[in-house]
């Protein structure tokens, strides 16, 4: 017999299509569950996550080169976007309060007018000028259009120099550093080196670099076979460098004390040593070049283990492809914030070493770090079996869209194509993946986000539909992979109506849909999270996924970003801290992401994110988000959100099938909790069951606090080969912050009637004969 496909009913009879179909009410004490031959939603993705960025200084340190912050010395470059309040021939105020723009920090760079009644008009910036009491004021060359009020500018600039921005100079008597762009290595694929000046007497100059630096924590232990390499050449003068690596603190660890000699042309250097460090607590790490009594050439620092996984071909640490693995994402999502979406897509596809520094923001006017690439993001999607989602900067002109999608889509014989192929991929990763997912943009109506963002969502869906139909165009037959995606602001359905009409060209309009924004109320567990536990079924019911679904008008709708997000409220940190990352926390989003998957169609999920250990809200109370892990690697702890996705991986495949449900079928009300959850009969028990040919999959929750909860099974080919794990934790509040509390752990299958615990979650997996 064929499974039926049952489409979500959400926007037909305007109600969420509902937990499992709930019959007459049978008070047994016992609920009754049996798995239908009934298809709600086919071809299911299995939950994904966000990369998230890479830093030097917590679990973000997810990059091989453990100097990757800035190791080619490279320069910046800055694009950001403008909202012209008043225009003029020439001319655009931005009236935008507070931003650190200085007077001429613009000025002889480049504009392009996104969107508005100068579209296309590009140009150079012939002043820039800041203006206390009235914004930011623009004026550009005399040539096109009349820039209108309300058009939208991205404006650009390169800054040569600063060399030494992303490492700690340490320079004594007079020594200097400055910017080399002229005698480079033949071998180096970027634009600028260090020059060292250091040659007067008592002159020396050492830059140092630091990783694993998070006082009191210890994210990365080195056990292994170490290389630190670099390019080198000696101008005048002493013709030695001394180079330190050593781990600082308590327990100080010395790994290289070495003096390298460096001859008169650029050669590359290699000094190896072993790291054994223990478990716990060490120092930060320390990377100096000491340099004295020379003038000398620096560049391409790397820093990496030798002789690590073999099989690991990708630019990223072992210990993050495995924990990636072990996570098994559907879809993982490139999201460069801060340092990657002020790029080019020249900059993104090109080699590491020769990548800029990329600004965007209007509240700051430095960059310092240079961000992951997309080759090397396609690379680690292909590796771990993920479907990759890019998310590209919203400035991006439509030259760049042709070139990504020639890299993605074109032939050795188009400009993007042959970037592609030497790299070593000659054939078009369209071939490699289903699907490519392509998002412009990241928050675009997000201020915190100010210099990257479109906020005006016509305007915004306007540029997408420009930029994605170039892609489509340069795609050609290969376009049918690529998803096109927008971004809304999930509480906000009146923007994602303009935004979808603006954007006709688009596949899917994706949301953040976060839980617990606000958090207030503590004194008891039903208080602290019971909310928690209801506010999916809330959201789904008739909150801002109910109505984003509704407001999608026939776009796919996606999640890009879930987690929880309890960065307002009273709450202390102490609360906090066995609140974000406790076993509720994963039970709840686990049990969030699913509900929408079946409720309202939504395939493509990610959690956020993979890395961050802890992020400072308003008030300057740390809190336990965004990461889903406290550290990598095979024995590193995760988070329960990490766990509870990984657990529902294990059986997320092929059919999503309707459970229906007869018996006990307890609920409860939560009035005034936490973040505004008011929700009447509430229910506890919630179940998700898979069927792929004949392997089938089942998911059972109790949001429950108090009880255990019996349930009785009925499923094709159910048998005693069960397969049983539980996410299993001594209470809601259990976390792995510092030691293993939660644990996905296996138990015997005893038969079709089983206990499910309270706050629990249960994946059983078989089969059929």
């Amino acid at each position: 017999m064929s499974p039926r496909v049952l489409l979500p009913l959400l926007a037909l009879f305007g109600v969420a299509a509902a937990a499992p179909q709930r019959l007459a009410q049978q008070p047994s004490g016992v609920t009754r569950l049996r798995v239908t031959n009934d298809v709600v939603l086919p071809r299911v993705t299995r939950l994904g996550i966000n990369l998230g960025a890479q830093n030097f200084y917590d679990s973000g340190q997810m990059l091989k080169n453990l100097l990757a912050r800035n190791p080619g010395f490279e320069a910046m470059s800055y694009r950001s976007i403008f909202h012209c309040d008043v225009g003029g021939a020439a001319n655009c105020l931005d009236r935008q309060p507070g931003t650190k723009y200085a007077t001429e920090f613009f000025t002889g760079g480049s504009f392009e007018v996104l969107d508005g009644s100068a579209v296309g008009r590009r140009g150079k910036v012939m002043s820039s000028t800041r203006e206390e009491n009235t914004g930011y004021r623009l004026s550009f060359d005399g040539q096109g259009k009349p820039i209108g009020a309300g058009d939208w500018v991205a404006v650009a600039k390169e800054f040569p120099g600063d060399p030494a921005t992303g490492w700690w100079p340490d320079l004594g008597g007079g020594a200097q550093l400055k910017a080399e762009r002229a005698d480079l290595s033949p071998a180096t694929p970027g634009r600028q080196a260090l020059r060292v000046l250091a040659t007067g007497p008592g002159q020396s100059a050492r830059i140092k670099g630091y990783f694993d630096s998070t006082e009191g924590y210890s994210f990365i232990h080195l056990r292994g076979r170490y290389r630190l390499s670099f390019k080198a050449k000696v101008l005048t003068g002493f013709k030695v460098i001394h180079i330190h690596v050593a781990r600082l603190g308590t327990g100080r660890y010395p790994y290289l004390e070495q003096d390298v000699r460096i001859g008169p042309g650029w050669e590359e250097y290699r000094q190896e040593f072993t790291a054994n460090e223990p478990d716990g607590l060490l120092g930060t790490v320390e990377v100096s070049f000491n340099i004295a009594g020379s003038e000398m050439l620096l560049d391409d620092v790397d820093l990496e283990q030798i002789g690590g996984d073999p099989a690991n071909h990708t630019a990223f640490r072992d210990e993050v492809v495995q924990t990636l693995k072990e996570l098994r994402p559907g879809v993982l999502r490139m999201m460069n914030t801060n340092s990657g979406m002020g790029s080019t897509i020249d900059d993104l596809l090109a080699p590491p070493l020769a990548r800029q520094r990329a600004g965007f923001s209007a509240w700051w006017i430095a960059q310092d770090d240079v961000p992951y690439g997309i080759p090397e993001f396609l690379d680690l999607c292909k590796e771990v079996g993920a479907e990759p989602w890019l998310a590209v900067p919203t400035a991006m002109s439509k030259e760049e869209a042709r070139k990504l999608a020639e890299y993605l889509a074109g032939g050795p014989q188009t400009q993007g194509g042959a970037l592609r192929a030497a790299a070593g991929h000659a054939a078009p990763w369209t071939q490699a993946f289903p699907v490519i997912h392509i998002e412009l943009g990241n928050e675009a109506w997000n201020g915190t986000y100010q210099g990257e963002t479109i906020n005006d969502p016509a305007a915004y869906g306007r540029r997408a539909n420009t930029i994605f139909a170039v892609l489509r165009s340069v795609a050609g037959p290969d376009a049918a992979r690529f998803d096109l995606v927008v971004g809304t602001q999930a509480d906000w359905p009146e923007r994602e109506a303009m935004l979808v009409a603006a954007v006709p060209l688009a596949n899917t309009v994706t949301i953040g849909p976060y839980l617990m924004h606000k958090v207030n109320h503590w004194a008891t567990d039903d208080e602290l999270y019971g909310a928690l536990l209801a506010q999916p079924e809330q959201m789904s019911r008739e909150g801002i996924v109910f109505k984003a679904h509704a407001s999608a008008a026939g776009h796919q709708l996606a999640v890009y970003e879930v987690n929880l997000h309890s960065t307002e409220g009273t709450a202390t940190q102490a609360v906090l801290d066995r609140f974000t990352p406790s076993a509720a926390a994963g039970v709840a989003l686990a049990g969030h992401m699913l509900r929408m998957m079946r409720d309202h169609g939504v395939r493509d999920q990610m959690i956020y994110s993979l890395p961050q250990f802890w992020y400072k809200r308003g008030d300057g109370t740390p809190i336990k988000l965004w990461g889903t892990v406290v550290e990598m690697g095979p024995n590193g702890r995760k988070r329960p959100q990490f766990l509870a996705a990984a657990l529902a991986n294990r059986v997320v495949r092929g059919n999503l099938m309707r459970v229906e449900l007869t018996g006990d079928n307890p609920t409860h009300d939560v009035i005034d909790g936490n973040d505004g959850v008011h929700l009447k009969a509430a229910h506890e028990l919630d179940a998700y069951a898979f069927q792929e040919g004949n392997s089938h999959g089942l998911i059972l929750f109790n949001y429950g606090l108090h009880q255990g909860r019996r349930v009785s099974l009925a499923a094709p080919g159910l048998n005693s080969h069960v397969k049983v794990f539980r996410l299993a934790s001594p209470g809601p509040g259990a976390t792995n912050e510092t030691e293993t509390q939660v644990r996905i752990e296996e138990e015997k299958f005893e038969g079709p009637e089983m206990l499910l615990p309270p706050c629990s979650m249960t994946v059983l997996e078989w089969t059929e004969p």
